[in-house]
């Protein structure tokens, strides 16, 4: 779980980006550019577990890879949908993290709006969906935070094997956050 904590660090790193200028206002378009390589890496990821199976093909760091830039790219869309680029090259990837922690889990509670409107109608049960929405939304960071640490290991540390369950969860794990951050950005 996202202690306190981690929450108030993440947004103390993006308070001290935004103070510096380095979060920007992304470029007409940039969302939907980049929710399509989400979609295209989420694509790839899957015909590589496909041609594992059909051809025998060693493809497990592969799909770790190609999941979680599906999973760096859907992010980056859903920051951009809202006014948000990261300008700096050095970091992007826990930069784009702390981002999601910021704007959508303390700031802006945008992810937490949009799945109480998804629910809207069932008002009687709203403590219950407003439990789930926070717990979904979590699952989602702590998913992104966990496959960049994964693809990380498997590309770079010498002996590290990727196995076929990992890069299963990997691809499983891509297509989620794709999903809400698809239909977050409602497109």
């Amino acid at each position: 779980m996202l202690d306190e904590q981690k929450i108030e660090q993440s947004s103390r790193i993006i308070r001290e980006l935004i103070s510096e200028g380095k979060i920007v206002r992304p470029k007409a378009g940039t969302d939907i550019f980049f929710l399509q390589k989400s979609r295209e890496s989420l694509d790839v990821s899957q015909r590589l577990m496909e041609l594992q199976d059909e051809e025998g093909l060693p493809t497990n760091l592969w799909v770790i890879n190609t999941s979680y830039y599906s999973m760096f790219f859907a992010a980056t869309a859903l920051l951009a949908k809202f006014s948000h680029r990261i300008k700096t090259e050095s970091g992007i990837h826990r930069l784009t993290y702390h981002a999601l922690v910021h704007y959508f889990m303390k700031e802006e509670n945008r992810l937490k709006k949009h799945f109480m409107e998804e629910y809207e109608l069932a008002v009687d049960e709203a403590e219950n969906i407003l439990q789930l929405s926070e717990n979904r939304i979590e699952k989602l960071v702590k998913d992104l935070d966990f496959e960049m640490a994964k693809r990380k290991e498997f590309t770079y540390e010498m002996g590290k094997i990727a196995e076929k369950s990992k890069a299963e969860t990997s691809l499983s794990r891509a297509r989620k956050f794709f999903i809400e951050i698809e239909k977050v950005m409602n497109i």
